[in-house]
């Protein structure tokens, strides 16, 4: 939940331009919901429209916790009852170095590597991956995307743990963004790896969408993974299949007091929301007596002040059970406050600072769960365009 870029996933706002943060570890660029940075329009130039962008996230994120259980109802494919969850850091880099071409003005192409670099580690570069995207606006708003995909899903933790960003940062398949005055949308389908003689196939399907009627909001997500099914290669691996759904969908009310009252101008926003979800945990869907399903539901405030963010939130489940999805909410009643802010050290260098305090009602005796984490952000851009206008 890396500060701004990971707040509350139901209140964030979609923006289908092309990321203005590195790609493709989106999750961890928060300027676009602070500073409202839109994707500038196309404008047609005497010159081919080539740039090289690099862009670089240099994160910590530590979590404090000791001999926090989370209870559930059976053992299933992902979790087991009475799961004991502990703290861990994590401290690192992201840098993703790109070549960006825009042949027509609805068209942009991307070509590069991005690279993850664990400090700390055995391997200076613990992952390098290749991008390849080709970004389609048949219509203004709408974006259509083929090969690495903009990974900044705009899920609850619930539903989806951004944390997961960290051990796979790179998500390659379809998507589908539309950002109106009226509707947001992000529908992708990502595919995480192949059927081979030591591997099952596992891909992962999700949607996040949000209705807007002035300060009103209904927000819906729906998040499948899904691991196994394919008739194994000939050897003696059996079939297994293991589908998880996670679900949230409910109204939020938000509205910026400075738009209306300009001696506050410093009040950027508040708003609270409440949500219901719901899981589905197929360990093995041959067997559906070890089929599990759980719910619950969540209060939620924010206030944004002084470019400084503060959430609290109410907890309440039963047997909420989800593959990618923060493990702590899994326990049956917590509640959650955090601070986040950003700080501009330069043009396109930011740093994030932010905290978690989750008290999780069964822990009462114990520390409540705390969760640390800083990042510093930069990006460059450099357009090549004059340099072919020159050699012409």
């Amino acid at each position: 939940m890396l500060a701004f870029c990971l707040w509350s996933g139901l209140e964030r706002e979609l923006h289908a331009a092309p990321a203005e943060c590195p790609r493709p570890v989106s999750a961890t660029c928060f300027q676009q919901y602070v500073f409202d940075i839109e994707g500038e329009p196309f404008v047609p130039v005497e010159f081919p429209d080539i740039h090289v962008e690099v862009f670089n996230t240099t994160y910590f994120y530590n979590v404090e916790a000791q001999d926090t259980r989370i209870e559930r109802k059976a053992c299933t494919g992902f979790f087991c009852p009475q799961e004991e969850v502990n703290g861990f850091t994590l401290f690192g880099d992201f840098t993703s170095l790109q070549l960006r071409y825009s042949p027509a003005p609805n068209v942009q192409l991307y070509g590069g590597i991005f690279f993850a670099i664990p400090f700390g580690g055995e391997d200076t570069v613990d992952l390098a991956r290749p991008i390849f995207t080709i970004d389609y606006q048949p219509i203004d708003g709408v974006n259509f995307i083929a090969g690495t995909l903009q990974s900044r899903h705009l899920f609850l933790d619930a539903v989806f743990d951004d944390l997961v960003y960290f051990v796979r940062p790179v998500e390659q398949g379809f998507q589908l963004l539309i950002d109106s005055r009226y509707y947001q949308q992000d529908l992708f389908i990502n595919w995480q790896q192949q059927n081979t003689r030591v591997t099952n196939e596992r891909f992962d399907v999700g949607y996040v969408g949000k209705l807007k009627f002035g300060p009103l909001r209904l927000n819906t997500q729906i998040h499948f993974d899904h691991l196994g099914g394919e008739i194994p290669f000939p050897d003696t691996r059996p079939i297994v299949t293991r589908n998880n759904t996670a679900w949230a969908i409910g109204p939020a009310l938000e509205f910026s007091p400075f738009r209306y009252l300009p001696f506050v101008s410093w009040w950027r926003v508040v708003g609270a929301s409440f949500t219901f979800l719901g899981s589905r945990d197929d360990p093995d869907t041959r067997p559906p007596e070890l089929t599990t399903e759980g719910h619950a539901h969540e209060l939620r405030g924010w206030v944004e002040m002084f470019g400084t963010r503060l959430e609290a939130a109410r907890w309440k489940g039963d047997n909420f059970v989800t593959s990618l999805g923060d493990r702590f909410y899994g326990v049956p009643e917590m509640t959650e406050v955090s601070i986040a802010t950003l700080v501009p050290l330069a043009p396109e260098v930011f740093l994030e600072l932010g905290g978690v305090l989750r008290f999780i009602d069964i822990n009462a005796n114990s520390d409540p769960v705390s969760v640390g984490y800083a990042a510093v952000h930069w990006n460059m851009d450099f357009d090549l365009g004059p340099l072919f206008k020159q050699g012409s």
